[in-house]
Order: structure tokens, then C-alpha cells, then sequence
């Protein structure tokens, strides 16, 4: 498996996750059909296949990637921008409020770290940052050492909390590890240990082994970045292969689009595109543009 083969799978894994999660976000586990109808339900009126603001977003980030050669922030800001003005069916709520204040003429850290202080730790740390974070793994594949420092600085456009921040330093760090064709326990034991000492990186490891078991992820918190984190890192590390390991993520409930969405970020860089089944990219909305950023990049 080549390297092309593994940035590719990341990205449209990515947005075959998300995909596969829409129909079925906010639900309790319970409520989640089994087996699951893969891109076979619609999404807010979009058809089935249908990607949210998680892929929306992760195509902001590798666009501007690959024309800057590396990550600018400042222009990453001012995609979301174009895209939240261009009224998008779904925007996540942390996000949305960050970007209305930066649209309304705020400077954009003060307007991310002024909704932290309005809102405070316990509702400030969703996943809205580590959705779309992914492509700066496949970036930085040969540069990791970079991501202890870029990656916070990429949450921080809308999500400034610590937690956030560690999140998205895990998810990249494990990407660019897979992206560079570590085996799945190595990459993952590697950005775990990396983020650590950080803000909630204890919190994440124990994450790892009891979402979905000891700690349920379809309740009131359900947006919780370490939850999303954690479910990714479980399904990189069981020994099923993406479509079962994605189909599990669903079954989870709660924020089933973004958890796969992560999920599937990671599962693609192990298994390449190679692996993902026909019969999901077929029905899969924009799949041909998300391979192309991801060769954009590749090439950048």
C-alpha cells in the first residue's frame, strides 16, 4: 500500500463516516437500527450519501493546505467563514457562535476564547475541532514533531479548550503515524503517550478502552470531544476491519456522524482507499472532490 493509497482512504473515509452517521445523529443506541441502513436514509432533506459540516470543513482545511503548503491558520479562518456565510444546513452550536462573532468584524481569537468564557469548560469542549482535524495528520505525515504545536493552534480557531486541543494533537499525531504505515496498536499507543500529560490526556486513554461500555456516548454530553477522541482510537485499535468497525461507531448513538467521521479518518490511513467497499462510494456525495484535495495535497 502506497502512500497516495492511505492519504486518499483518510479523506474519503472521513466523509464516508460522516455519511454514514447523519441519518442516525442524536439518537440514543438504543434507536440505532440494527443492522444499520448504510447511505441508504436521507440527512435534513439531502439525499442519502449526504455529508455534513464535518467533511464541509475537513475540505476547507485540506484546500487550504494544499495551496499554502503547510497550515495558515488565517486562511483556514477565512474558508469556514465563506462556507458559514454561504448558509450551510448544519453548523455545529460552539462553532456557529465563534464564527458569527469573527463574521460580525471580532478578532478571531477573542471571539473563540470569549465564547469559552461565556459558556465555560462544561460545555465548551465539543467535538467541532477534532471533526475535520484529520488532514493535517496527512500533512504532516514526515513532520510530526510539528503537530504538538499546530495542532492546538488549529482547534483554537473555534475551540479553545485545553481538551480540544489534546483531541486534535491525538487525532493528527495518530494519522500521520498510520499515514507512514505504522501498524494500527503502534500509531495509536504512540499519539496517546504524546498527549498524555496534556489536558484531559488521562481522560482519553481510559476513553479508549470504555466508550460504548462503562461510559455511554449517546447521553446529554454526547458532543464531547474526548468522547469522539476515544471511540476513533477504540475502533482503530479492535481487530475488525473499517466496515465493521464504522457500522460499530454508528450502533454507539449520540454524535454518530462525527464519531465515524474521526473513525473513519483513521481507519481509511490504515486500510487505504483500496479497502473501502464500492457499494458505500457509489451512493457517497462529492466523493470525486474529496479524493482530488486529497491528491492536491498529496502533491503539495
Amino acid at each position: 500500500m502506497d502512500l497516495a493509497d492511505r492519504v486518499v482512504g483518510s479523506a474519503l473515509g472521513l466523509a464516508l463516516g460522516d455519511a454514514l452517521g447523519a441519518p442516525f445523529e442524536f439518537l440514543r443506541a438504543r434507536n440505532v437500527p440494527d443492522p444499520i441502513p448504510a447511505l441508504e436514509r436521507p440527512w435534513l432533506g439531502e439525499p442519502p450519501g449526504s455529508t455534513t459540516d464535518d467533511t464541509a470543513m475537513a475540505r476547507n482545511l485540506m484546500r487550504s493546505l494544499a495551496v499554502r503548503g503547510g497550515l495558515d491558520p488565517a486562511d483556514v479562518l477565512e474558508r469556514h467563514l465563506a462556507w458559514f456565510r454561504s448558509d450551510p444546513p448544519d453548523v455545529g452550536t460552539l462553532t456557529g457562535r465563534v464564527l458569527r462573532r469573527i463574521a460580525d468584524g471580532e478578532a478571531a481569537a477573542a471571539a473563540a476564547q470569549a465564547i469559552w468564557n461565556e459558556r465555560g469548560p462544561e460545555v465548551s469542549a465539543g467535538n467541532g475541532s477534532v471533526m475535520y482535524c484529520a488532514p493535517l495528520g496527512l500533512a504532516y505525515a514526515n513532520r510530526p514533531e510539528q503537530l504538538l504545536e499546530l495542532a492546538p493552534a488549529l482547534s483554537a480557531l473555534t475551540h479553545v479548550d485545553g481538551r480540544c486541543r489534546t483531541a486534535v494533537s491525538a487525532v493528527t499525531l495518530g494519522v500521520a503515524a498510520l499515514v507512514r504505515g505504522e501498524p494500527a496498536t503502534d500509531a495509536a499507543r504512540a499519539a496517546l503517550n504524546a498527549v498524555e500529560e496534556l489536558e484531559g490526556g488521562e481522560e482519553l486513554e481510559f476513553l479508549v478502552e470504555a466508550v460504548g461500555g462503562s461510559r455511554a456516548i449517546d447521553g446529554p454530553d454526547q458532543g464531547f470531544c474526548l468522547f469522539t477522541a476515544g471511540a476513533a482510537f477504540q475502533a482503530l485499535v479492535r481487530p475488525g476491519d473499517a466496515e465493521t468497525e464504522l457500522r460499530r461507531v454508528v450502533s454507539l448513538g449520540g454524535d454518530a456522524d462525527t464519531n465515524a467521521a474521526v473513525a473513519g479518518a483513521l481507519a481509511g490511513a490504515r486500510f487505504g482507499a483500496e479497502s473501502i467497499p464500492q457499494r458505500w462510494l457509489e451512493p457517497l456525495h462529492q466523493r470525486e472532490r474529496v479524493s482530488g484535495l486529497a491528491m492536491r495535497l498529496l502533491r503539495a
